[in-house]
């Protein structure tokens, strides 16, 4: 999560300088079309426009995930492609059982190596243990080095012990791990959303840290903006934002859920989010990712 925020900040701030850019080309070219057009009424039909007042934003999507695999194994199928819409759930991959059967035998394996080191060093420090006590009941005739030799001795077993034990224990959760992958060899939807990226075919190698697919939610879209320091007091929790979109042209109302406790020091900006309300005929057409414009505006009725 740690770094889609990073991602979407980054996205944030090169919008910034893209509009601060756009401004003062519009700013240089505002006499020249001045004089070489007619003025004009506004027209109350027209759609909205961009307030060039607004505060710069960038629609995201509250829930992301980058779906992987567990374990090493070989992706069978994929039956979802970019923009498919997906209940919480549904397959988005299938993987080659055999592979990670092969990988499980390996695990096991592992298991027994360990359980029998672990023996091994039990019976090694049984015998130091009852050489110190030996020790300590007839020291007639034992030179001190070799009592502190035999303590030493004890104690590094009784480390080596604890060692041998923590090694069992994670062998014998990797073979649950692989057990319950082969039991369950389908990459599964968490939760309701559509397939924003794809990053494998059939027959590809996927494991930790391989990505399969990324999925975002569908409905629940917001949007992180920057509010000028010299503008922080214009924005609060529980206050409304209104959002225009030039692609699509379309103005939604949005609920400012977060604002961060302090200035950015990198932008000098006061980094906030909405919860957009997007009206039914928008649903599934609005996209994460998209820029937009966000102004204060008065919070509708509940």
């Amino acid at each position: 999560m740690r770094k889609f925020l990073i991602i979407g900040v980054a996205l944030l701030a090169a919008a910034v300088a893209a509009l601060a850019i756009y401004r003062q080309r519009a700013d240089r070219e505002a006499p020249v079309r001045a004089h070489s057009r007619p003025a004009q009424a506004p027209s109350r039909a027209a759609e909205p426009r961009l307030d060039s007042q607004g505060f710069v934003g960038v629609i995201f999507a509250r829930q992301q995930v980058d779906l992987t695999s567990s374990a090493e194994a070989v992706v069978r199928t994929i039956p979802v492609q970019l923009g498919s819409h997906v209940s919480r759930g549904s397959v988005i991959a299938t993987l080659d059982a055999d592979a990670v059967r092969r990988e499980l035998a390996a695990a096991n394996a592992a298991v027994r190596a360990a359980n029998a080191e672990l023996a091994e060093v039990r019976v090694e420090l049984a015998a130091a243990a009852e050489k110190v006590r030996r020790q300590a009941r007839f020291p007639e005739g034992i030179s001190g080095e070799e009592i502190a030799q035999a303590i030493t001795r004890e104690r590094t077993l009784t480390s080596q012990v604890a060692a041998a034990r923590a090694r069992v224990g994670g062998a014998a959760a990797r073979v649950d791990q692989l057990r319950l992958l082969v039991e369950n060899a389908a990459i599964e939807a968490p939760f309701d959303g559509v397939i924003a990226a794809r990053f494998v075919d059939p027959g590809a190698l996927v494991g930790p840290g391989k990505p399969i697919a990324r999925l975002i939610s569908a409905g629940d879209l917001w949007i992180r903006f920057a509010v000028p320091e010299e503008l922080a007091g214009t924005v609060a929790v529980r206050s409304c934002v209104r959002v225009v979109m030039h692609s699509p042209e379309v103005a939604v109302l949005g609920l400012v859920e977060m604002v961060a406790p302090q200035v950015d020091t990198a932008l000098r900006m006061l980094i906030a989010e909405a919860r957009l309300t997007v009206p039914p005929q928008w649903r599934g057409k609005l996209q994460a990712g998209l820029s937009a414009e966000v102004n204060p505006a008065p919070c509708g009725p509940s």
